[in-house]
């Protein structure tokens, strides 16, 4: 089963499901590789019944489906994979603002516990420098605050998108495996302070 690119998230009630933390958490990880109900119980440390109830609501919304089953022990077992890698609400859902807020929302959080867990179990070798020329490094950690008008910053949005589809579609077969991820949002105001005021105080 092949992922597709973008699936088109076109009514409410689907987006209602979709924006439920635990539901997010659990698409997330089948976007990533397919598991059964019994495997996504143990990595969530949740009872079997309840996580089988989350996956019958994606499954029914369609962002999900079983792509093989196993027979084992007498008990077939299924393996649910997402439909799409990414999921993004259509144009007619936007007036519903605190629904699409809503999603948007656990996506982000989602996306950053991901981000956490991958770099906790990354190997050692991926943080070790073997310069102190910045340029060289093989991984980024990167915080930026910027003030600009929404139209310049969803054209920069626009060109960086484009540097990573390019990255995406240049992989070498006898390369190494990286993992990047990437948030961005409005925020109410700067986190860190300029250097001009710490040096007043």
């Amino acid at each position: 089963m092949k992922l597709q690119p973008i699936y088109i998230i076109e009514d409410l009630e689907q987006l209602k499901t979709v924006s439920d933390p635990l539901r997010a958490k659990v698409l997330q990880l089948l976007i990533e590789k397919a598991y059964t109900g019994q495997q996504l119980a143990k990595l969530l440390d949740m009872a079997r019944a309840k996580v089988h109830y989350h996956l019958n609501e994606l499954e029914k919304h369609g962002f999900i489906s079983v792509i093989r089953t196993e027979l084992k022990n007498g008990i077939v077992q299924k393996f649910y994979r997402a439909v799409a890698r990414g999921f993004v609400p259509s144009e007619k859902l936007l007036p519903y603002v605190s629904e699409v807020e809503s999603y948007y929302r656990e996506r982000t959080l989602s996306v950053l516990a991901r981000a956490r867990r991958r770099a906790l179990t990354a190997p050692e070798e991926a943080f070790q420098i073997q310069s102190s020329d910045r340029s060289q490094w093989p991984i980024i950690m990167t915080q930026v605050e910027v003030k600009m008008k929404k139209e310049k910053y969803a054209e920069w949005l626009r060109k960086f998108r484009n540097l990573i589809f390019e990255l995406d579609a240049n992989q070498d077969e006898d390369g190494e495996w990286y993992y990047l991820t990437t948030v961005g949002f409005q925020t109410n105001g700067p986190l860190f302070a300029p250097v001009e005021e710490e040096e007043e105080r």
